[in-house]
């Protein structure tokens, strides 16, 4: 703690923190550990500059959530304003709007934030983890069109997931056609792909497929996968067949993207 997140709580509750400096200013002191010469650069501003401050952080933090997670943003902006304002005028802004990863870190807070309901929370944790993977540039890179050399076969090599795919779990149906407005309470697997010259996509999966991809790191074979999973062999390889043509999942070492082995 110091002066820096002590500013920063202030301007983001002035209403509640200004009158604690004002009347009890040890008391802000050692809640934050400043020194007397940090508190009185503290206490020097007056209320409606920390007024005006409050509004600006918010409005630019509000621009920031809804670069991150727009649909969220939005239907809190239509449906539930009580709860988009309480987080931005009750939370302490400590990321740096500046920052490319500060959009993140915005985001993250609102989405770890009490007062938002479960079902929104998972539908931006799916806005977000979209909005990463878009933009990666690992993942950016793996889906660019090249000479790609792969095996015939996925039973014998070891697998991984495409940098360009990403697979999550969520506590509601994030995929509804009327989402976020409708969120049904279900566990849906998710494997999102990024594509080169198309938009994002975003699959529903069985609860065997997602199970089967999370074994896809790299270290194990077709069938050792399938083995580890506790799936029907012959299936599962056949799956796995498909979900290489498909470039979700790789057979790492018969990778070559411009005559360089990339796995």
């Amino acid at each position: 703690m110091g002066l820096r997140e002590a500013f920063a709580s202030v301007i983001a509750s002035p209403g509640t923190l200004l009158p604690v400096l004002r009347e009890d200013p040890g008391r802000v002191q050692g809640r934050f550990g400043l020194s007397d010469a940090e508190l009185a650069v503290l206490a020097g501003v007056d209320g409606e500059s920390y007024a005006f401050m409050a509004e600006e952080s918010g409005a630019k933090r509000r621009i920031h959530l809804s670069v991150g997670l727009p649909r969220t943003v939005n239907e809190l902006a239509e449906h539930q304003p009580e709860v988009l304002d309480a987080f931005l005028t009750t939370t302490t802004l400590t990321e740096d709007l500046d920052d490319p990863m500060g959009i993140v870190r915005a985001c993250e807070g609102l989405l770890a934030f009490d007062g938002l309901p479960p079902a929104t929370a998972d539908f931006g944790r799916f806005e977000l983890d979209q909005y990463l993977l878009l933009n990666d540039p690992v993942a950016a890179e793996a889906c660019r069109p090249g000479p790609f050399a792969r095996l015939p076969h996925a039973a014998g090599a070891p697998l991984a997931l495409s940098p360009a795919v990403r697979v999550a779990t969520y506590g509601h149906d994030v995929t509804d056609p009327e989402a976020p407005v409708r969120l049904p309470r279900e566990e849906v697997t998710v494997l999102l792909q990024r594509a080169w010259d198309a938009p994002l996509r975003a699959y529903r999966i069985g609860a065997g497929t997602g199970l089967l991809l999370a074994r896809c790191d790299g270290t194990l074979t077709g069938r050792e996968a399938a083995r580890e999973a506790d799936l029907p062999e012959a299936e599962t390889l056949d799956l796995l067949e498909r979900l290489v043509s498909g470039d979700i999942v790789r057979a790492a070492p018969a990778i070559v993207h411009q005559g360089r082995p990339t796995a």
